[in-house]
């Protein structure tokens, strides 16, 4: 048993490179039991869990990020060299590394493998989808492996729970860190290690092995790690600088020798260990599948079909569970309503709480259907064809495939996705993905599709798919081809630049692991609540009260004097309409109304009215309190003490100063293209300026993306009354 168990549950890191099977383990592992936060300073996600082990052991498993080598080049990896380093604020660094490698691709995912092990932290080597290994034909001696490496190996199935219970039995031990050198620098590059090396201070978290490798970090650093600055002295870094633009200067060379070396032990190592019986031809099924998928005419057909039947789903599978939680909420705010005398709390509660988050939270089923899909095409290797597709149309706006990660990325929330960006070499192709990302509808625009197509446009089938679905499918077309738009037209301007190469490793088919997917998808349900619980929340009551304060409009009153009279006479329907005149003259006097009202001129033209307005101003916080504003809004307005589906409350509203219905499907779309191309998130443009270090460049974005919605949306309301749809 290990000291550490005794104090404290052991901390066991799971690393390895992306598509690895690593997250599948760590799920396997830890199951439920898992909480997911972000690394202090940056977003990238920082996944813990605790894991049961042999002999009532118990350990913290923590799910580094998916990386390819400690000289990192995106914040991903940067934060598992600082974890691995000892750098990491409030993430010491593990007691025991396991180490996940495809075990039919050792000789791609050994390079990490090999800086970790040079580390001198205690590690084990964990060979996974030895299953499709076997099916390969590929004989791996793990004994060989072990003997060359240095530490215990064991081959696993993470997703069929396949050598698990060996790995957690490795795991109780005590394991030795390995002595081996896979890569010996050249003589002069060794001393001005050495020198950078006794110059750093020692400490007791961090092993002496591993001050070699924080001196190779400073030495290969660009200048822009704030982890070196934060751990080095400011002279010795300043020194590592000058050493490194001199080599620069006299040896060009010098940064790929360390690739080189470590690929030529890997492959001495897996001569040694790995037996291909002679005529096996590697996976020919997935190459004759590649040759479809990948097709330059037949892969980007089955990519829209995709896509289009994962949307359609989204909305037929979602409709049952989005009608029952709805019900729920109304029943909900329905019997508040009923057992509380009316008042201000009441009305908080009703009309802004209840109405508000519990709308936000029908659309909850639509998430967790969208990031199912989205699960299960990145886990059976499909979104890795995607990016081989989508590198040929990049390539004639003047990206790469490269940038295709971000961007996907982005349909999730676009701040991962900007900040993904940083993969990206080139500064001029980085910046030109930055720009486009948040063009990508991410989950937070979902609930604002879902409320207007639910509203306005009806449950018709065209064909093999419904109209909802087509409708929902075209919002993530036109996002997707402003930004292929955007990026051609800076590419040629402003950021114009060479053609990038991009390479890149399909990885092999496999089936998904259900329980990772089904961990993935709770996980993003439970972000979204939680948002919903806490950020929507709180705009919901500040709100309510824009919503409801300053009381006593002299439109109010004078109604108020006509309820009066209509009370004595007992005149029942004259009361309740003016209750509701009574509510809708409040609202349009309060700080919210006045605000609409404010901007009502320049978004007229749009077909939105003040009321539109205040969703539109709210949303500037995150795009999904639109919905919450809108079902506040309507409530109030409606004066009524039951709570109203919020659908209903849009597609029945009427003007007041015309009596007509206020809107109508045109101004639905309308309003569906605006959300699909306006910048409304300031935490993405907080982002833009911390990546781009300027805030010339979130203010272009700012008014970039909200021209061409303000256009877009103009095009399609003044064009569709041209036509006769108004």
């Amino acid at each position: 048993m290990s000291r550490t168990s005794e104090a404290r549950p052991r901390r066991i890191a799971i690393l390895g490179n992306p598509n690895a099977g690593k997250s599948t383990l760590f799920n396997a592992l830890t199951g439920l039991r898992q909480k997911v936060a972000n690394y202090p300073g940056v977003t990238v996600e920082k996944k813990t869990g605790f894991c049961d082990l042999p002999h009532g052991q118990r350990a913290e498993i923590i799910d580094l990020p998916g990386s390819y080598s400690l000289q990192p080049a995106s914040p991903d990896e940067m934060v598992v060299r600082d974890v691995l380093l000892g750098l990491q604020p409030d993430t010491p660094p593990p007691d025991l590394i396991v180490f996940v490698v495809d075990a039919t691709n050792l000789d791609r995912h050994l390079y990490l493998a090999l800086q970790v092990i040079e580390l001198g932290r205690p590690l084990i080597l964990a060979l996974n989808m030895m299953d499709a290994a076997r099916a390969q034909g590929l004989r791996i001696e793990t004994d060989a492996l072990e003997r060359q490496l240095g530490v215990p190996v064991i081959g696993i199935s993470a997703a069929k729970d396949e050598g698990l219970d060996r790995l957690r039995e490795l795991m109780t031990r005590d394991v030795e860190p390995s002595l081996r050198h896979f890569r010996e620098w050249p003589a002069h590059l060794e001393r001005v290690i050495e020198r950078l090396e006794q110059r750093l201070p020692r400490r007791e978290s961090v092993p002496e092995r591993a001050q070699r490798d924080l001196a190779i970090a400073m030495l290969l650093d660009n200048g822009d790690d704030d982890a070196l600055e934060r751990h080095v002295p400011p002279e010795t870094l300043a020194d590592a600088h000058l050493l490194a633009r001199r080599l620069d200067e006299f040896q060009p060379t010098w940064r790929a020798g360390d690739v080189a070396g470590r690929y030529q032990a890997i492959t001495a190592l897996v001569a040694e260990a790995v037996n291909v019986p002679a005529g096996t031809r590697k996976d020919a099924r997935r190459e004759a599948i590649d040759r479809v998928l990948t097709h330059r005419i037949f892969g980007p057909i089955i990519f829209v079909v995709l896509m289009g039947a994962v949307f359609q789903s989204v909305f037929a599978w979602a409709q049952p569970l989005m009608n029952l939680i709805d019900w729920g909420m109304t029943g909900v705010g329905n019997a508040v309503g009923s057992v509380m005398a009316e008042g201000p709390l009441r009305s908080l509660l009703v009309n802004g709480v209840i109405a508000g988050v519990g709308t936000t939270l029908t659309f909850v089923p639509q998430i967790a259907i969208l990031f199912l899909f989205l699960s299960i095409l990145e886990d059976s290797g499909y979104m890795a064809r995607a990016a081989f597709i989508m590198d040929r149309v990049m390539s004639r706006v003047g990206l790469s495939g490269r940038s295709f990660i971000p961007l996907l990325s982005s349909f999730a929330c676009a701040i991962p996705g900007i900040m993904a960006t940083r993969s990206i070499d080139n500064r001029r192709d980085r910046f030109a993905t930055i720009m486009i990302a948040p063009f990508m509808s991410c989950s937070a625009r979902l609930p604002v599709y879902a409320l207007l197509i639910g509203a306005f446009v009806p449950n018709r089938w065209v064909g093999f798919v419904t109209l909802p679905g087509i409708t929902l499918f075209s919002m993530y077309f036109i996002g997707i081809m402003a930004a292929i738009l955007v990026a051609w037209a800076l590419k040629r301007t402003v950021l114009s630049g060479g053609m990038p190469l991009y390479v890149m490793e399909l990885p092999p088919y496999r089936l998904p692991a259900w329980r990772s997917v089904f961990v993935t998808v709770r996980e993003r349900s439970i972000l979204f609540t939680r948002n919903a619980g806490t950020v929507i929340l709180a705009i919901t009551v500040v709100l309510w009260f824009l919503a409801s304060y300053p009381r006593g409009s002299e439109a109010a009153r004078a109604f108020e004097r006509e309820r009066v009279a209509a009370v004595a006479v007992a005149d029942t329907a004259r009361v309740t309409m003016l209750d509701r005149h009574i509510a809708s003259a409040t609202l349009e006097h309060s700080f919210a109304g006045r605000a609409g009202k404010l901007i009502e001129p320049a978004i007229a033209p749009l077909g939105f009215d003040w009321r539109i307005g205040i969703g539109l101003i709210t949303s500037l916080a995150a795009r999904e309190v639109m919905v919450s504003t809108m079902a506040t809004v309507f409530n109030l307005e409606s004066g009524e003490r039951a709570v109203q589906p919020l659908r209903k409350s849009l597609r029945e509203a009427v003007d007041s100063r015309t009596g007509l219905r206020a809107y109508t499907p045109l101004t639905g779309l309308s309003l569906m293209v605006f959300y699909v191309l306006a910048c409304q998130c300031m935490s993405t443009l907080a982002v833009v300026r911390r990546e781009t270090n300027s805030w010339r460049w979130p203010i272009f974005m700012l008014l970039m993306m909200n021209t061409m919605a303000w256009l877009a949306s103009f095009a399609v309301y003044q064009g569709g009354r041209l036509l006769g749809y108004g």
